[in-house]
Parts: C-alpha cells; structure tokens; sequence
C-alpha cells in the first residue's frame, strides 16, 4: 500500500471509497490521548478521550456552623445558604460555589446525589415541620424529606437523604428548606451539614 514506509506505530490505513486513502490512528485522537484513557462514545457518532476511573464527583459541607437561617413564610423553600458555612470539600471534575450553596453538574447525565444536616430549632411546638428538597437551577424538585420537632424546646435534630437525579450540562444543584405551619419564619442553625454529587452515565 502506498505510503507504508512512513506509517506510524499504530496506523491503519483508512480507505476514502474513492481508490485512495490514508494511513492513520483507528479512532480519532488516539495520538493525543494520555496514558489510561478510553475512548467513550457519546452515542451520536462522536466522544471522547476520558479515563474510566475519571468519576466526576463534587462536595460542599458546613463544619461546626454557628449562622442562623431564616425560615421563608407560609412554608416558602429557600436557598439553604447561611452566609459563609458552606465549604468546598472534594472535586474531581466538577466544580462547586460553596458561597452560593451550589454544586456544579458539570457533565449533562445522571447523577447520585446525597444530602445530610444537623440542625438546631427555635423552641417552638412539638411536632412543628422541616422541610427540605433539592434544586435544580433554583426549581426546587418535588421530591420532599422532612423532619418534625420531638420537644418543644430548642431541639437538635438530623435528617438525610439521597436519589438519581438527571441534569443538563451546567445545572446548578442546591438544597432548598421551609418551614411547616407553625416553624416557618423561625431559625434554624446548620451546625453541620455534607452535599455530595457522583456523575453515573
């Protein structure tokens, strides 16, 4: 074949169905690609070079918090961001803005997502409600996990939760809390808290 001598460590030749062709690597970018990666493809005809244990992943936490929190009125969910607790933890890939209280999804595809907090109340009723959801882009889901008060003094209390969600590329991903009945418009203290994104597919 024509051009054999010179061919590359690698090259194949690819024939252009016109009686010609040319010598080259097999899957485009294969001479630029770094020790480990894979070629991943997107499923449209493209993709890209990534290693397969290149698990993106992203975490904002809050480690012995002393801001207060104010609830939203008539069990309106706000942003859970009180000034300056949220702190970057591992990255990998993602990013995060912990001033913003916000995870970076990055990659569009799904995701595990993960969500703990202690927390302290105002004394108020036993059985007052807390509520909690996460958000995209600032839309709280309609998924919902609460808590209520055990006493009706200032109780400390903790709640978890975790679940697949699906992003865009991009989206913004946060923690949204209100209020029930009788707690909203009061405060809560995050005195410690973890926000974890782990990109699947």
């Amino acid at each position: 074949l024509a051009g054999f001598p010179s061919a590359l460590d690698g090259h194949v030749f690819i024939a252009d169905g016109a009686g010609g062709g040319s010598w080259t690597y097999p899957v485009e970018g294969q001479d630029t690609a770094l020790d480990g990666q894979v070629f991943i493809s997107d499923g449209i005809g493209g993709g890209a070079w990534d290693s397969p244990t290149n698990q993106p992943n992203a975490e904002i936490y809050v480690s012995g918090g002393t801001t207060g929190h104010t609830l939203a009125a008539a069990s309106a969910y706000s942003l859970l961001n009180p000034a300056g607790e949220w702190t970057a933890g591992v990255t990998n890939v993602l990013t995060s803005t912990p001033g913003s209280g916000h995870l970076n999804l990055d990659k569009a595809g799904n995701y595990y997502i993960s969500f703990w907090a202690n927390f302290t109340t105002a004394s108020i009723a036993t059985g007052s409600e807390y509520k909690f959801k996460y958000a995209l882009d600032g839309v709280p889901s309609t998924r919902l996990f609460q808590i209520s008060k055990f006493t009706n003094g200032a109780d400390k209390l903790a709640i978890s939760a975790s679940g697949i969600v699906t992003a865009t590329a991009g989206q913004e991903l946060a923690i949204y809390v209100a209020g029930g009945g009788v707690s909203s418009s009061t405060n809560i203290t995050v005195t410690e808290a973890g926000l974890q994104a782990l990109y699947l597919s």
